[in-house]
């Protein structure tokens, strides 16, 4: 049975969610794997602890607040780590560090690990910094064991201010003239500096065993399956398509085998795609027609067009024996040997269909599409791009893309064919134009400022900053658009890539990036920026609890709407359920909502409950999921999915809790989203 088109699309952007937690960690994987280690704990323990983290902020959705601000999210590792804290007997670092006690442990490691301010770590670790001081001077003592000199004692303490250069400038230079003067301070001083560098040094060359990686994949594909059957009321099909789709990207998470790697599934008719023609015809890129023969396969890559925004690597595969099309097996076929000579953006990883089909619906043996990887590094002279191919899929024949292959429940059942094709592909990176704008606008009363459009071959690429509130907590949001009109051309939002976060300015402003399609060969005739959603975490909390003296339903208000509490069952009271109607004054799309013991319970309780939503589309017509319009998604036409009714059902330690009975729950904000019918003419400063 296939998957509706709309719980292929929910799918996908629930894995985008995933992936996106999974790409926040990581950035991390190095010094949160040292921190484990720190704390005494074996890979399979850090595996677990780093699985409990990613999931806590996905499912919690804890990461509206968190997903920016990476002091929180180490010390929410830290956080998981304490409870399996042990010493542990060696020279090593890890294991010195670990039998520190708890204060001096964290401190040393958010500082010198981490790398976080004094100040920073004052406020992960709710003390005052001159407490943090002082566990950081015990720490660094523990270390050393014993020197054969201490220096004065009164001097002890300025030693961190004086090495991190945060010394007042009197005490800096009384300081410094006692140390001219007293060869014991001297040598005191230069071991405590000697054992941060040491320190450092041990956290910049740390690194992960594959074998760990291994460990953290078995357990996401073991929750995944869970997640599988425990949704087996719902669409079935919906939740195998998210798992293949997760696995696909996981892949590149986890192993060495792809970093960053996106994959495009641009399929186009018979060689000649517009863009790709336009290419040629510009002497952007060359044909290369660079073949590998295996198993009775060939690969063909017809050529390469890189840009500092991507790489696109076009490609076709030929069954030369059978009547069949293959494509790659991303998970298990796939690699990109020289990674290291690619930018390694984070952000960057995302699953696209192609726009145009057609060329695959010709050939019954053909498979054509392109990959597209993250930039080149600049300074790599003569770049290359080393692929590697060792297993591909059989798509069935009523097929056209690679997407409706991970939209089946039937991938893993799917014939595989095995072999060697590598290539070593020549690739010019080419110069982009960028637009700057400077132009301050508002969307639904927030602050917008658009910076810049960059006009690269392969795509168009704005980035953006939005203002967003100063208060805390604050609001959080995601400006979707629809596309950049010219008067020729309108040049559609690459509409799976999620907006990229850059970085965070002083000033409040947060800057992003959104792809479009490429207007690199069009004239940029009256601009203009069309928007299309605005979603946001509005931070309205509640709490409240469930009052078995009163009777039901018990109403509480909330965002807008009502929650209505429902009686439970008399012979399942630990089963809560709660509906919420709809109504003209409710502004809540979803609520996240939580029993007070997942909230409190670091990881070991969890809802295992059904949730029922209905979908609005822009004009504010109720209809059914079965009902959704596939082809106006994949142009960002979202349709407002909006929870009626949620039940809980808790687990405990990974087991179900029948007696365990929820009746305080807490309300930490709620997703909205805003239809916009908006755009603004791009004023270029420089054309």
């Amino acid at each position: 049975m296939e998957m509706p088109a709309a719980s292929r699309n929910e799918m996908v952007m629930e894995v985008q969610e995933l992936n996106k937690t999974l790409m926040i960690f990581r950035q991390m994987e190095l010094l949160l794997y040292a921190i484990g280690r720190s704390h005494g704990c074996g890979d399979e323990e850090i595996a677990r602890i780093l699985f409990n983290c990613i999931f806590t902020l996905h499912d919690q959705k804890k990461k509206h607040a968190l997903e920016k601000d990476r002091n929180a999210l180490i010390a929410l590792f830290m956080k998981e780590c304490r409870g399996t804290a042990r010493p542990v007997e060696g020279d090593e670092f890890p294991s010195v560090i670990s039998r520190m006690n708890e204060s001096e442990r964290e401190a040393v490691l958010l500082v010198y690990g981490a790398g976080l301010s004094i100040g920073a770590v004052s406020s992960v670790m709710k003390k005052p910094e001159d407490e943090v001081k002082e566990d950081l001077l015990r720490g660094i003592r523990f270390i050393r064991e014993h020197p054969d000199v201490e220096g004065c004692p009164e001097y002890h303490r300025l030693y961190v201010d004086y090495l991190e250069r945060s010394i007042e400038r009197t005490e800096k230079v009384a300081f410094e003239m006692h140390i001219h003067q007293c060869p014991g301070c001297q040598e005191d001083l230069a071991t405590f500096q000697e054992t941060l560098l040491e320190l450092r040094e041990f956290f910049e060359q740390s690194h992960v065993p594959e074998g760990f990686r291994l460990k953290l994949d078995g357990l996401i594909d073991t929750e995944l399956e869970t997640r599988k059957k425990k949704n087996k009321k719902r669409k079935r099909t919906g939740i195998i398509a998210l798992i293949a789709a997760f696995l696909l990207l996981f892949t590149g998470f986890v192993t060495d085998g792809f970093a960053s790697i996106y994959y495009t599934y641009a399929d186009w008719k018979n060689d000649e795609d517009p863009l790709l023609r336009e290419f040629y015809q510009s002497g952007i890129g060359e044909r290369l027609n660079l073949t590998a023969e295996d198993n009775g396969v060939k690969i063909t890559i017809k050529t390469a067009i890189a840009d500092e925004i991507q790489t696109l690597v076009y490609y076709e595969i030929e069954d030369m024996e059978k009547d069949r099309r293959l494509m790659v097996d991303t998970e298990n076929g796939f690699s990109l040997v020289n990674q290291i000579d690619f930018q390694d953006e984070g952000g960057s990883f995302y699953l696209e269909e192609g726009k145009s089909e057609e060329g695959n619906e010709e050939e019954r043996n053909i498979h054509k599409g392109s990959f597209s990887l993250p930039p080149i590094v600049d300074d790599v002279e003569d770049p290359l791009i080393k692929l590697s191919f060792t297993q591909l899929i059989t798509m069935s024949p009523d097929m056209k893309s690679t997407m409706e292959v991970y939209a089946t429940n039937a991938i893993e059942e799917m014939e595989r064919t095995r072999g060697v094709w590598e290539f070593e592909i020549p690739v010019e990176k080419q110069e982009s134009r960028v637009m700057k704008l400077g132009q301050e606008i508002e969307v639904e009363g927030l602050p917008v400022r658009l910076d810049e459009v960059i006009i690269a071959p392969t795509t168009t690429a704005l980035t953006y900053s939005i203002r967003e509130g100063q208060e805390e907590p604050s609001s959080i949001f995601h400006l979707l658009f629809d596309s950049i009109k010219t008067k020729e051309k309108a040049a559609s939002l690459n509409w799976l890539s999620w907006p990229t976060f850059l970085e965070d300015y002083n000033d409040g402003w947060s800057a992003y990036r959104q792809n479009f399609d490429s207007l690199y060969f069009e004239e940029l005739k009256e601009p203009e920026l069309v928007f299309s959603t605005l979603q946001m975490h509005v931070p309205e909390q509640l709490k409240f609890k469930i009052d078995f003296t009163k009777p039901f339903p018990q109403v509480h208000e909330y965002g807008g709407g009502t929650i209505l509490v429902e009686e439970p069952p008399k012979d399942r009271p630990g089963e809560v359920t709660m509906k919420m109607p709809l109504t003209d004054s409710r502004d809540f799309d979803t609520v996240s909502i939580m029993s007070k013991e997942e909230f409190e319970g670091e990881g070991d309780f969890r809802n295992d409950g059904e949730m029922e939503s209905v979908y609005l589309d822009r004009n504010g017509k109720e209809f059914e999921e079965e009902d959704w319009d596939y082809e106006e998604v994949m142009k960002g036409n979202y349709p407002r999915s909006l929870t009626v009714k949620q039940s809980f059902k808790m687990f405990k330690q990974g087991k179900p809790a029948p007696d365990l009975i929820p009746t305080e729950f807490i309300i930490d904000g709620y997703e909205k989203t805003v239809f916009l019918d908006q755009s603004v003419p791009l004023k270029f400063k420089n054309k």
